[in-house]
């Protein structure tokens, strides 16, 4: 069943997309300088989804040929969440998650998957695009990965307090610590520390293809490759070559912007876990720009994406669940749009336990343009 509503989904997703294109269909030409900025440039921030193929969100249209652009993105956001027989464990006193915890609970659940993060990450990504051809760019990305203890722990259940929400065990736990564990069948990751600062990750090459460009809209389809750059010990990717594919397009009115996504990726093998075959994924997601004027943006966004776990026998059901982000926040651009920035807040929606409690994202980044243009 749940297969078969994937695959709704996901048809239904790339017909929209198909349907999306010929209403904006007509003569192909270029609307200028657009007030447009595009969504942000930001992908799922759940430490276990870092390490797989993600594309970070684009509108519709493509780079112009022989322009290029050098930018860095900054996301970082704090992260609890676990199984509850983990987060439930209460002694009166705060304590650390240990390897005979872990054995203890798996003890009570044999044949379950268990998880159990309490980290606050960050992702730097470098990103270089370039307009390789009139119709076609091409993008280089490397991230770097980082597990923080962080600060924000006890702001965070400070506020969970004074609104009468439910912290989901956090009050068991030390505060700004880093704890990552996970039960996969007969293996298991279990880090008590963080496992890595500044890690390099595994590298994406994507290649854009603009299908339709007009003053109504824009569509354009990316091929995504990831390769294993960075270390699966240290938490830096997952070993393997992921491959993947995304629509994305925009509709315009006046200074209203709808960008829409949908895409899938098929993940390679996971090296810590080498009995375990990842599932495959897919995401949508949809960006409202209002693009007060030609320098700013206003941009609301919301983003999921399916999980690896997901269908997997065993598997916690809040990590096989799909993960919902939500952003809001503002772009701005330089006169000449030579130069741009980007932040926004991130928070996780619909399901509280398997994505970030909340998050911080900014950009800052260079646009090149050929001399004369």
């Amino acid at each position: 069943m749940k297969r078969a509503r994937v695959s709704f989904l996901v048809k239904g997703g790339m017909s929209g997309l198909l349907l999306f294109s010929s209403a904006i269909a007509g003569p192909n030409v270029f609307a200028g300088e657009s007030r447009e900025q595009g969504p942000f440039s930001e992908r799922n921030q759940f430490p276990f989804n870092l390490l797989f193929l993600a594309f970070p969100a684009r509108g519709g249209s493509i780079l112009p040929q022989g322009e290029r652009e050098l930018l860095a993105v900054e996301a970082y956001a704090n992260t609890f969440a676990g199984s509850d027989i983990l987060t439930s464990f209460n002694t009166g006193e705060r304590e650390r998650l240990t390897p005979s915890m872990l054995a203890l609970a798996q003890s009570r659940l044999p044949g379950t998957s268990l998880f159990f993060v309490d980290t606050e990450q960050s992702r730097t990504a470098l990103i270089y695009r370039v307009g390789a051809l009139r119709r076609f760019e091409l993008d280089v990305e490397v991230p770097l990965l980082s597990y923080r203890g962080g600060i924000l722990d006890s702001a965070i259940e400070g506020y969970h307090r004074n609104n009468r929400l439910g912290n989901g065990g956090r009050e068991n736990y030390q505060q700004d610590v880093v704890q990552v564990a996970l039960t996969l069948g007969s293996d298991q990751y279990f880090a008590a520390r963080s496992p890595s600062s500044l890690e390099i990750g595994d590298t994406l090459l994507t290649g854009r293809y603009s299908l339709v460009e007009n003053h109504r809209g824009s569509l354009a389809v990316s091929a995504g490759l990831k390769l294993p750059t960075g270390s699966t010990a240290d938490l830096g990717g997952s070993g393997s070559m992921d491959e993947g594919m995304e629509l994305e397009g925009t509709l315009r009115q006046g200074k209203q912007r709808l960008h829409l996504i949908a895409g899938w990726v098929h993940p390679g093998k996971w090296a810590l876990f080498p009995d375990f075959n990842p599932s495959d994924l897919v995401n949508f997601g949809v960006s409202y720009e209002f693009a007060h004027s030609g320098r700013i943006s206003w941009i609301g966004q919301l983003q999921t994406q399916s999980s690896v776990f997901r269908g997997q026998r065993g598997s916690d059901g809040y990590l096989a669940d799909y993960s919902t982000e939500i952003l809001a926040g503002v772009k701005w651009q330089g006169v000449k749009r030579h130069c741009f920035f980007e932040t926004a807040v991130i928070e996780n929606i619909f399901n509280q336990n398997n994505g970030v409690d909340i998050g911080f994202m900014t950009s800052l980044g260079v646009r090149l343009r050929p001399a004369g243009s």
